[in-house]
């Protein structure tokens, strides 16, 4: 099952039911290269959306410090974030998780970096489980599966840097309008991963609102701490929501089945794509579920075919950008890089890298110039820094960064940084000998990945059946004497690829919610804990609930501090109130003695009437012993 280095062909007309699976189970390589960066991208957004509450969810000083971890927390969850309790190591592993989130996004030492992003990603979800949706799930999951596959192999400073680029940049690996197909036990597994995200979400729908009448989509807008603003307004279309129930069922079964599919190729994968795509355009205007569709939109980015890479390459064949000429110094391999990388990231394939001492003309002007020459399909010729910003235009992705480059300030801080690198190129040779050396991206699997790569996929494959009904005992039966189940659990949950694809089933909820906490001062004043709901019991909340949260993984938190069954996450929190409010210095009759901890549900009908309204005590908690009660 291992695919060649060679150029791969063309798609051939089918010859073989084989055949016919091998292209649905291959993935285009430019389709690896687009995932790599939408993976990337949303490490990085992820962390940054983490930041205002780092300290609260990921510290000793936060909702759920060290000692109250390992009393909830799965024994093989591991986490390095667990190493410290200190704000400063968060602070660390952030930023580190962020460099190699950077280094992946420009695909330099792809798999080592990818493998540290998934022990990073993994570490900071086994910190906190309270404040992770499916999203997260997906996430490192398509991180560990990213190991497997040559990410790398397209748009990519690897991709740039292969060894026979140094001894000939102009001779192309791939034909940019051939398919580029990779094929392996890693791609079954993950393209099988994507497709296992809908299809045992729709299983799991088992619920009488997924059944006839269809009342499922209403119920979902009606949960006013999900609903967007569109949301709240689409819920007035009552007639057509049992239509929208149906076609999600419809898309989940139905799309899988479409991208499978070993005939009418590509038609029916691209119209699979497009049934679960619109999935996620819906979930995202409709409600506020953080970045789940757009993770998901990642997954999804690795079964777009071939056919629709080659017909935007024949595109860009034909745009202005495939006529430009890079010329560089032969005595300068630093230069060489530089245009090969460039290259990779803004032009297409088949734009020529040259010698300017192969050309009279255009030598002249590099010695005249000191500067590395880019001419266009008018023959006008560019250097300096202007090249750099011509180049950066020819990309429409970076179109605006060029016009950015050519603006004057920036365009005097792009020629002298220029002069300076041109003065010191020897120097800088010597560095991007070590940084950036050519080195190959491998495209033939090796036999123990494989093995693994087959071994993880059925892991995944018996922990999504273990989460169906009355299968659960999968998960621990034995085999003789080897308890095979929990080897199996115990294996996905190192490799944090466990997974339950459980969303809004086997019903959606039919309750939306908000706390009220309040304490009450060693002077007897009442005080609002929590400053984005009012504490008296007649407060009515606004019809649009969710900025009553500080973001979705705050208003996650909450939901499971209401319903988690421990009361060690509870206790956690009152100790939490109580340091935050009691700082040293704070005057002892304005110190917090006791809080209370409710939840308010307001539950959804069909009958057009009020909603029920509920409000418990969850938790009560002490600050200092003389306010136990007694």
């Amino acid at each position: 099952m291992n695919q060649p280095t060679t150029t791969p062909k063309v798609d051939q007309p089918a010859s073989s039911f084989w055949r016919n699976m091998k292209t649905v189970f291959s993935i285009d390589l430019r389709s690896l290269a687009l995932m790599r960066i939408m993976l990337a991208l949303l490490l990085l957004l992820d962390l940054v959306l983490r930041i205002p509450t780092m300290q609260m969810f990921y510290t000793d000083a936060g909702v759920l410090p060290r000692v109250k971890w390992l009393e909830v927390n799965n024994q093989w969850y591991l986490s390095l974030h667990a190493a410290s309790g200190a704000l400063w190591w968060q602070i660390l592993l952030f930023a580190v998780a962020a460099v190699f989130a950077f280094l992946l996004l420009i695909g330099y030492r792809t798999r080592v970096v990818n493998f540290i992003s998934w022990i990073l990603l993994a570490s900071l979800m086994n910190r906190n489980e309270m404040v992770l949706q499916g999203g997260d799930i997906l996430l490192v999951v398509m991180c560990f599966w990213g190991m497997f596959l040559p990410l790398g192999a397209k748009w990519s400073v690897d991709a740039a840097l292969q060894p026979e680029n140094k001894r000939n940049p102009n001779q192309l690996r791939f034909q940019p309008g051939n398919a580029q197909l990779y094929f392996s036990m890693a791609t079954i597994a993950v393209i099988f991963q994507v497709l296992f995200l809908y299809f045992f979400t729709a299983l799991l729908k088992t619920g009488d609102p997924w059944r006839f009448p269809f009342e499922a989509a209403e119920y979902t807008l009606h949960i006013q701490h999900f609903a967007s603003p569109i949301g709240n307004w689409f819920r007035q279309f009552s007639p057509i929501l049992p239509i929208a129930t149906f076609y999600v069922l419809f898309a989940e079964f139905v799309g899988p089945v479409l991208v499978l599919l070993p005939f009418k190729w590509p038609i029916a994968r691209i119209i699979g794509l497009l049934l679960l795509a619109s999935l996620h355009v819906a979930f995202m205007t409709l409600m506020h579920i953080g970045l789940f569709p757009l993770i998901d939109f990642m997954s999804l980015s690795l079964l777009i075919p071939s056919a629709i890479w080659i017909f935007l390459a024949k595109r860009k064949q034909q745009s202005k950008a495939a006529k430009v000429t890079m010329y560089y110094d032969e005595d300068c391999g630093f230069c060489l890089k530089m245009c090969l990388i460039l290259r990779e990231f803004l032009l297409p394939d088949t734009v020529k890298i040259l010698r300017a001492q192969d050309y009279n003309d255009i030598y002249a002007i590099m010695e005249r110039e000191n500067s590395w020459v880019i001419t266009d399909g008018n023959g006008k010729t560019y250097t300096h820094w202007h090249a750099m910003a011509f180049l950066f235009c020819q990309n429409w992705l970076f179109k605006p960064l060029g016009w950015l480059m050519r603006f004057p300030p920036f365009m005097w801080l792009g020629n002298r940084l220029y002069r300076w690198i041109a003065t010191n190129r020897g120097t800088m040779g010597d560095i991007t000998a070590k940084a950036l050396p050519y080195r190959p991206v491998k495209l033939i699997p090796t036999a123990p990945t494989q093995i693994f790569a087959c071994v993880c996929f059925i892991v995944i494959l018996i922990f999504n059946i273990s989460t169906l009904g009355g299968m659960g005992w999968i998960r621990t039966a034995s085999i003789g004497s080897i308890e095979a189940g929990r080897t199996l659990d115990t294996m996905a949950r190192i490799l944090r690829i466990d997974q339950k694809w459980s969303m809004f089933a086997p019903k959606p909820l039919t309750i939306s919610i908000y706390p009220q906490v309040h304490g009450t001062l060693r002077s007897g004043e009442k005080v609002n804990l929590y400053t984005r709901t009012e504490p008296e019991d007649e407060w009515v909340p606004p019809d649009y609930m969710y900025p009553l949260y500080d973001g979705y993984r705050t208003r996650k938190y909450y939901d499971r501090l209401r319903s988690y069954k421990n009361n060690t996450v509870r206790s956690a929190y009152g100790h939490y109130q109580c340091k935050k409010w009691n700082q040293p210095g704070r005057q002892r009759n304005e110190q917090l003695g006791i809080l209370s901890v409710h939840f308010v549900t307001l539950r959804t009908n069909m009958k057009d009437e009020p909603k029920e309204r509920k409000r418990q005590m969850v938790w009560q908690h002490w600050c200092y012993p003389e306010f136990k009660p007694k």
